[in-house]
């Protein structure tokens, strides 16, 4: 398959895995920590998930997210076992596409009572299993299941108070232009209001600050650029705003812990 066509390479969205599985109700269960994002939409059946000291019954028609690096317990109902379709994924647009549809490691569950969301991850696991690879067809069909998640979510969401505007106009922004020279100060007048009530807001509705986020979101998309092995850790330094290579080391091992070297041999296959 031609780089064009691998749904796996993209950096904005990238598919990891796919399938489907009917539970047995005693079932054995063990899960690897994944490196991407899952989300596993039940179609038949009940289960529980146990996730961050959380335990939630679960039924058909709902999904529930896995974030990188946890390591849940779930298992099916012994009485009416769950099926369901999974999905792993990761790429700069992950984390946005899911605070948009308000999940979370926090907040992991989604219901979908009408089944809107079914037919596009049964799609995307078809293309996979009939292909044997991630094709843009089923890229495609990934990203119209976010839309439609995010769609849903908004138009059950109660509209937000005026804090959250200003703080999601920010994130907003941030994603939008953490690739350049930008300070607290663009920030907030990005959004018309001071960079000390930003701050304060900001602490209030994500406990953190605008400068963080900044850091979080460059250092995030950092990972899935040095992941694709297609550039040079001078060259990744830059496309997230760090004109120079130690600063951005220094920055990434203070993130991540490890250096953008050693992060990069642990992730993916070298071409």
């Amino acid at each position: 398959m031609d780089r064009i066509s691998d749904a796996t390479k993209y950096v904005e969205l990238s598919l990891h895995e796919a399938g489907r599985e009917v539970c047995v109700p005693d079932k054995i269960f063990s899960y690897t920590p994944k490196t991407y994002h899952l989300f596993h939409y039940i179609e038949t059946g009940k289960g529980t998930l146990e996730y961050k000291g959380v335990t939630y019954n679960l039924h058909a028609g709902q999904i529930f997210y896995i974030a990188p690096g946890d390591k849940p317990f779930y298992k099916p109902d012994p009485n009416d076992p769950w099926s369901y379709v999974w999905l792993g994924f990761s790429g700069s647009n992950a984390a946005r596409f899911l605070g948009l549809a308000g999940l979370s490691s926090s907040s992991p569950i989604y219901n979908d009572p009408d089944r809107k969301l079914k037919p596009f991850f049964e799609a995307v696991e078809n293309e996979k299993r009939a292909k044997g690879v991630f094709d843009l067809t089923a890229l495609g069909y990934a990203y119209q299941l976010f839309g439609e998640l995010i769609s849903t979510h908004l138009k059950v969401t109660p509209e937000v108070d005026a804090k959250k505007r200003h703080v999601e106009s920010a994130k907003e922004f941030i994603h939008n232009n953490y690739a350049f020279d930008i300070s607290a100060g663009d920030i907030a007048k990005s959004v018309g209001v001071s960079p000390n009530y930003l701050a304060n807001i900001f602490r209030e509705v994500e406990n953190s600050s605008p400068k963080k986020y900044l850091i979080q979101v460059r250092m995030e998309q950092a990972a899935v650029l040095l992941s694709t092995h297609q550039y040079k850790i001078k060259e990744v330094a830059k496309m997230v705003a760090y004109p120079n290579q130690l600063h951005f080391s220094n920055a990434f091992h203070k993130y991540y812990g490890v250096s953008p070297l050693q992060y990069s041999e642990t992730k993916g296959e070298k071409k």
